[in-house]
């Protein structure tokens, strides 16, 4: 009697919960997720996708020129803000980190140039390596 109580217990709590969800009788297309698909909503979705990533690839380069640009001016201060903005857009290179930790050292700020090097050498940034080392070399004769 109890086992039967328990039971049917267990069934009307499973049949409440699972009806909010999916009938039995339901096939895939009645099921929310199906209307994604039906309605174009994923083409849109790609589209959105596609305009962002080209405004960004664009916002990335005028930023990179304009730090490549402060760089080559000794501007340090503008050249960290420019590569910051430049990777705020996704785009990674290894010469943007290399400009960045030469302009934190150039300012004193060791340990930021020290891992904007070692992020510039993982990208495979020729000039990284060299940099790292002699960055390594002054920080011992101090």
């Amino acid at each position: 009697m109890k086992k039967t109580l328990f039971l049917s217990f267990v069934f009307c709590l499973l049949t409440t919960t699972v009806q909010g969800q999916v009938y039995p009788g339901d096939t895939w297309a009645q099921l929310p997720t199906r209307n994604l698909y039906d309605t174009n909503m994923m083409a849109m979705y790609l589209q959105a996708w596609e305009e962002t990533s080209s405004r960004r690839l664009e916002l990335y380069n005028d930023y990179k020129n304009q730090a490549i640009e402060a760089y080559n001016e000794g501007e340090w201060e503008d050249a960290i803000y420019y590569v910051n903005k430049a990777l705020n857009t996704q785009y990674y290179s290894g010469q943007l980190y290399f400009i960045r930790g030469y302009s934190y050292e150039q300012l004193g700020y060791f340990s930021n140039a020290k891992k904007d090097y070692k992020i510039a050498k993982k990208c495979n940034y020729q000039d990284a390596a060299t940099a790292l080392e002699n960055l390594k070399a002054k920080r011992k004769r101090r």
